[in-house]
This record gives structure tokens, sequence and C-alpha cells, in this order.
């Protein structure tokens, strides 16, 4: 295990969860370090586990290509993630979100590192492979309950996303270009926060148990089982009734 990468002139903000940033980003850093703290509070309750271990990093574009990762493959500019690669994992966060992003609302921002806060809190533990759709479902769903928790605007957000984008969260197969993946991520997020709306937030500290006990590759079917069973009384003939499923 590699430790955490310093890269020449990065600073550090000291906090719940430090942020290690480009210079001249102690602004940026600082509203980053408050979307953590206010992300890790609320999912810690959430899920009633104590937050990961974790740095984040906000990386200027020139730098992109010498951030911490899981393999050799540098991700594209743009994108965050989280990596386990370095003692303790890391969020790298990019100084701007790429243009594939979408829609940009006051929401996207907060959105988007919660997403990546969740990944760090379910990946804690060791996972078996799932469904795409479910491992993203998770971190989808527990953004749209932070921004519910904390009074975000959510409405409008959900409001723009474009509800027929031609598959559905379990259709999409093979190959998807980054607007096919942002339709996909943003279809995930309108069936986590109406599930949330419907269930309450409940049923997500259920389904990370369900999937931190899952000894096996977790297919299709039992992809579907878990998630109805986590939400509870109803939740199968919920989850037939959603366009997005």
């Amino acid at each position: 295990m590699r430790s955490p990468v310093t890269l020449p002139g990065y600073e550090r903000l000291n906090g719940e969860i430090p942020v290690v940033h480009a210079p001249g980003m102690g602004k940026r850093a600082s509203e980053v370090g408050r979307l953590l703290c206010t992300g890790a509070g609320a999912l810690s309750a959430l899920l009633e586990v104590e937050p990961p271990e974790l740095e984040a990093m906000l990386v200027a574009d020139e730098d992109w290509d010498e951030t911490p990762r899981e393999g050799e493959r540098v991700y594209p500019k743009g994108l965050p993630y989280f990596t386990r690669s370095v003692r303790p994992p890391a969020l790298v966060l990019p100084a701007a979100l790429s243009p594939v992003f979408g829609p940009r609302t006051e929401a996207t921002h907060p959105l988007v590192v919660w997403h990546e806060l969740a990944h760090a809190f379910l990946l804690q533990r060791e996972m078996v492979r799932t469904p795409v759709w479910l491992g993203e479902f998770v971190p989808q769903a527990a953004s749209a309950a932070v921004a519910r928790e904390v009074g975000l605007p959510l409405d409008e957000h959900l409001g723009m996303i474009d509800r027929e984008p031609g598959f559905t969260v379990r259709g999409l197969r093979g190959h998807a270009d980054a607007g096919e993946q942002m339709a996909f991520q943003n279809l995930l997020l309108l069936l986590g926060a109406n599930a949330v709306e419907e269930f309450g937030d409940g049923f997500l500290k259920r389904l990370v148990r369900a999937l931190w006990e899952e000894t096996d590759v977790v297919h299709e079917e039992r992809a579907e089982e878990l998630l109805a069973d986590a939400l509870g009384p109803g939740g199968r003939e919920w989850l037939a009734s959603r366009p997005e499923f």
C-alpha cells in the first residue's frame, strides 16, 4: 500500500476529513471540507457506522496524471473517484467537474462530493461483485438522502433530468459513452431519491448491511431481491412500477 501522494506545492487543510489542495485553491478546499464534514455526519448517522479513515485531494488539471489510482491507467480529467491505493484512502476531486456532468444546479457539486463519499463508506468493508447498477444505486440514493437531510434544493435538480434516455438502469449494456454514463447515473439518482421519498432513508442501512454480508458474487436476480427486501413491504411492487428500473 502506497503512502499518500504529496504533489509539489500542494497545501493541506486539516479537518475531520483533511483536504490536500493545489496552490490558490484554499477557498474551494474549505468548501469541499465543509461538504465532506456535512456528508460524513449525515451518512454516519444514516448507516449507523463510524466514518471511514479518509483524505481528499483537490487537484488542478495539470497535476491530474500524478494522482493516486488503482492501476496505471489515468482517469479522465474532471471525473472524481475514490481510491484505496493509498493509506489513508483518498477521494480524488478535480478542480473543475467535466462538462459531462449535468444538470448544472446548486445541487450538482454537493451531490457529486457526497456520492464519492458514500463509496468510501460502502467500501470500508470488503464487498463482493454486484451488478453495476446496484453498486452505483447506493451512493446515488445516499447522496439524495443527505441532500434531503440538509435542505438542499434537490427537486429543481431532479426536475431537469432526462427521464427517457433510451434505456433503464438495468438495461444499459456494453460500451457506454460519457453521455450515456451520465444519463445512467442520473436515472439512478432519480430512483434513489424517489425510494427515499417513498420508503424513508432507513432502507439504505438495511441494504448496505445486506451487501456486506454477501459472500458470493451478486447476480442480477439476487441484486433485485436484496434491494426489494431492503425497501420493505411493497418494495418489489414499487420497483416494478418505476420506469427507470
